[in-house]
């Protein structure tokens, strides 16, 4: 195929190239191509619709075929301008006296935790712990009545560096139902087990009707742990054999009961059982014995709605009323209505401890939303 190459002149000074090939003589056209970039132009251009240069420019100044910078183009007296990095006007709009924000150091929080971290960016002074009246709940103390059941005396507990409970002073007496609340790695898990004999505390004491943590105490402890403890190859009523050779104040006739109200089989082994269905298993078997002190470890995190109204009801009428509950959760709202006392742990130390009615008779909020200020930036 030949290719023809003429050079014309238009009456505007512009040069281009036109290039004839057989195809475009049998139509009797001519195609016209651009000397910057050497695309095919459309018959009626006057600029490249391509590199955005107008045939004159082309002519006069012949550029390399992808410029890394466009110039301005005049197009029938009109300025077409492109907005790219040498034509456009755009400046950032830099603020000349901006000052970085300062945040609040995690030194002003009591007892300086977390200041060895330096500054807290989500940290918030929150309303609960600035009103005066707070004070009167940063102090463990028995109610009025209350016999001592548990005693804590500058309790500690570290794990390498980490300090899980910092000097924790607490006390909790006699028939009451208490949340054991805080934020995750508040220490809520380790204080459990402290009580129940599991771990030993660093430095400090800690007493259960009087008695130091022993095979007596144990004794007086039922304990529901956040995990499935029971071997699943075992059947129910195998699982009611043993603890009624374990534990000597186990109260089997209640606990088949309960197992009949939740609709249990005592024949099910436990493997075939959903993890919901053996946590409920788990709390008939803590909430059958007739114990000083249950400490129950997120005993309704697993369980369908309609059953957790029963197993609440179940904590309530079942323990001993001169023995205390304490509930570990995070579900304050669906236990908000059961509870008599609340304790808030922060950082690994006692934040709060008072009355829930008096709680929310002094500061005029639900348990969940004083919660949520208290712990607010953690």
């Amino acid at each position: 195929m030949d290719i023809e190459n003429e050079q014309n002149t238009y009456s505007n000074d512009v040069t281009v190239s036109e290039k004839t090939t057989d195809n475009t003589q049998h139509h009797g056209e001519k195609k016209l191509f651009c000397h910057k970039c050497g695309r095919q132009l459309l018959p009626d251009s006057i600029f490249c619709n391509y590199c955005g240069a107008t045939l004159a420019e082309a002519a006069v100044k012949p550029q390399s075929a992808y410029p890394n910078t466009y110039q301005q183009s005049t197009v029938s007296g009109n300025t077409y301008q492109q907005n790219t990095m040498s034509g456009n006007t755009y400046q950032p709009n830099y603020q000349q006296n901006y000052q970085p924000q300062q945040f609040p150091s995690y030194s002003t929080q009591p007892n300086n935790m977390g200041s060895a971290l330096g500054y807290n960016p989500f940290f918030s002074q929150n309303p609960v712990q600035l009103d005066p009246r707070y004070r009167q709940f940063q102090t463990s103390m028995l109610q009025p009545g209350q016999q001592e059941i548990v005693r804590c005396t500058q309790v500690s507990k570290t794990y390498g560096s980490n300090n899980a409970l910092n000097c924790i002073d607490l006390c909790i007496g006699n028939g009451r139902v208490i949340g054991l609340l805080g934020p995750n790695g508040s220490g809520k898990t380790t204080l459990i087990k402290l009580l129940c004999g599991l771990l030993t505390p660093t430095s400090g004491t800690i007493t259960i009707n009087g008695m130091p943590i022993g095979a007596a105490t144990k004794a007086m402890v039922s304990y529901l742990p956040d995990r499935t403890y029971i071997p699943d190859w075992m059947r129910i009523r195998n699982v009611l054999d043993y603890f009624c050779d374990f534990y000597a104040d186990f109260r089997r006739p209640l606990a088949e009961q309960m197992l009949n109200n939740l609709r249990i089989d005592p024949n099910a082994v436990m493997k075939t059982l959903s993890k919901g269905t053996q946590e409920k298993v788990q709390l008939v078997l803590v909430m059958s014995r007739n114990a000083s002190l249950y400490l129950l470890d997120e005993p309704i995190a697993g369980v369908d709605p309609v059953a957790r109204d029963y197993i609440l009801d179940t904590i309530i009428g079942t323990h001993n009323p001169e023995s205390s509950v304490v509930i570990s959760t995070h579900l304050i709202t669906d236990i908000e209505p059961v509870l008599n006392e609340v304790i808030m742990i922060k950082y690994g130390t006692l934040a709060l401890q008072g009355d829930a009615d008096r709680l929310r008779n002094t500061f005029g909020k639900s348990l969940n939303d004083i919660f949520k200020e208290v712990f607010a930036g953690c």
